[in-house]
């Protein structure tokens, strides 16, 4: 396998290995390079005697299937953990007792020591089949950065770098962990590799943009890396503050800029943005995304903690993979998150690795004690649990949520809440039905257009014992199916509702089913007091809770006794 290395010994072996022009010891052509018998990986040597001379084809193809194999090794590995471990939605630790599921059987538990071991993800899209770059990329930074990669930064590079036949499984990578957990390395090792032996596969040169809302930020990488870039591969660099840029010999480019909502101009095959969380829609979707356009195989890494209640980009992006997680099927949008789950206790310290990846080797348990310590909790919910949050807190006490889930099958009939998103960008349908004894509650879809969400409304609608309760905004747009079955609600039953579903919700009277996007949503809303009563309010959020007030609306309303009465006989007089 081709490995750049300037230890003394293998330069010393290679020269004297290839000093009388010998012939390939694959296929007899002749030789350019030495080739590692045993890999260096499998406890190979530099020594003259596990080098044998090479032409370049048969030293790539070599090296290429054996990278596929390890490849295979590893997703083969990684799918069996995935297959043989059960993790429920809200992992749970030996000292956080978890309340058994009502079917009597307790749900299986996972310590915070195997997931930070195994470097897993809390939330994490399904993956496709194929081959991936992840390790060269890993054995790149090895060789190059002499740094080993965690665990953690393994997964996302084997996740974000699969391929079928050198084509991308996914367009857009969306990765989340806490602060100073080596994502800035992971970056490094990645625009590195694409930059210096990802052209030699493909064979052309490739177009790099890395930025940041931040100049400063975004030159972090390039700083690191311009010198190795320089010296061992004779890149010209331009170290211009604003106009940073590799140029390598072979065409390719990587450059450094700070995201605007303006033109970066050029066609880039790969993007870095980093902290999403303070990147414009005009600086994404009407900058970046664009000039991937014509591009046959782009890929956009985006990489970000926890945001607040304005970073809208990333909120639509984090949905989507959401969406994704609870249908369960792959998609050309990857995300992986490190995060402690929305209404979890943040001073429970046995929680904070979930966040954390590199807790133990970047980070130690005594500097997150000192952060927790800090006045501003909210900061270090954010910063170092990786959690969206409000200065205001949730409605509902951490792992209350959590403690309502069931496995009992979905009741049929019942009432479905339907309603948009604060942007108008998607519309949500959520439904609850009543067993006798409590609220049941479901998310039926979530669609980008209202033609898309009526046909939903239909399909639920079939069970002529749901009745349909509808915000104002689409009533008027009613299909004729609905046949007077509706309820139109507002702000007004919000008030109403509110505290009366909370109080559902913390005497057991409500469960769910384990859908990520509905717990996040549930935990996220913020409760606000006003003079008519309290009230989830969606300014105040630190996101979307479109589907907690289709719960409000639909649980409290299904909860309502039927009072059946005795018929009244009337008789009339002749």
């Amino acid at each position: 396998m081709p490995k750049r290395t300037t230890n003394p010994a293998y330069l010393k072996a290679r020269q004297h290995l290839l000093a009388d022009n010998p012939p390939c010891h694959w296929c007899g052509g002749k030789a350019t390079e030495a080739d590692h018998l045993i890999e260096h990986d499998q406890g190979g040597t530099d020594d003259l005697d596990n080098l044998v001379p090479s032409c370049k084809p048969c030293n790539s193809k070599r090296g290429a299937i054996y990278v596929n194999n390890k490849t295979k090794q590893r997703v083969k590995a990684r799918q069996t953990f995935f297959d043989t471990t059960t993790m429920p939605p809200t992992p749970i630790f030996p000292s956080i007792p978890k309340e058994p599921a009502r079917t009597g059987q307790n749900q299986p538990e996972v310590t915070a020591s195997s997931l930070i071991e195994s470097g897993l993800p809390r939330l994490r899209t399904p993956v496709s089949g194929g081959n991936s770059y992840g390790p060269e990329i890993v054995a790149w930074a090895e060789s190059q950065l002499q740094v080993e990669l965690m665990p953690w930064q393994q997964l996302v590079l084997d996740d974000c770098f699969t391929h079928v036949d050198g084509r991308f499984v996914h367009r857009t990578g969306l990765v989340s962990v806490a602060r100073q957990n080596g994502k800035t390395t992971l970056l490094e090792a990645a625009i590195g590799w694409l930059l210096t032996v990802y052209p030699q596969i493909i064979g052309k040169p490739v177009n790099i943009l890395s930025t940041a809302h931040d100049l400063g930020l975004a030159v972090e990488s390039f700083h690191a890396l311009a010198d190795i870039l320089e010296e061992r591969f004779g890149c010209k660099i331009t170290r211009a503050y604003g106009r940073n840029q590799v140029n390598a010999p072979d065409g390719s480019v990587w450059k450094v800029s700070a995201s605007t909502g303006k033109k970066h101009g050029g066609t880039w095959d790969f993007i870095f943005g980093d902290e999403l969380w303070a990147l414009s829609e005009a600086a994404v979707f009407g900058a970046l995304r664009p000039s991937q356009i014509a591009v046959p195989n782009p890929l956009m890494l985006l990489f970000s903690t926890a945001g607040d209640e304005s970073s809208r980009v990333f909120q639509q992006l984090r949905e989507q993979g959401l969406q994704i997680i609870d249908r369960g099927t792959p998609s050309d949008l990857y995300m992986a998150e490190w995060s402690v789950p929305p209404g979890m206790d943040p001073g429970v310290a046995e929680l904070w690795p979930l966040a954390n990846p590199a807790l133990g080797k970047t980070i130690t348990l005594e500097a997150l004690q000192s952060a927790h310590n800090a006045p501003d909790k909210v900061q270090f919910m954010r910063a170092h649990l990786n959690q969206w949050v409000s200065a205001a807190g949730s409605w509902l006490e951490p792992g209350v949520w959590a403690g309502l889930e069931t496995t009992d099958p979905m009741p049929a009939g019942g009432v479905l809440a339907i309603e948009t998103s604060i942007d108008d960008s998607r519309f949500v349908g959520v439904r609850c039905a009543f067993d006798g004894t409590r609220v049941h509650v479901k998310v039926e879809f979530i669609t980008d257009t209202e033609t898309a969400a009526w046909q939903e409304v239909e399909r639920v609608m079939t069970d002529h014992a749901v009745t349909l309760a509808v915000t104002p905004s689409l009533e008027i747009h009613l299909p004729p199916f609905t046949n007077k079955r509706f309820t139109v609600v507002g702000y007004a039953e919000l008030l109403k509702f509110t505290s009366l579903v909370r109080t559902m919700i913390l005497e057991e009277r409500v469960q769910h089913h384990g859908e990520q996007i509905l717990a996040e949503h549930v935990n996220r809303a913020v409760l606000v007091k006003t003079v008519q009563g309290a009230v989830l309010s969606s300014q105040k959020s630190p996101g979307p809770i479109e589907l907690t007030r289709c719960l409000v609306w639909a649980a409290a309303m299904v909860s309502k006794p039927v009072r059946n009465q005795r018929p009244l006989l009337v008789v009339g007089r002749g």
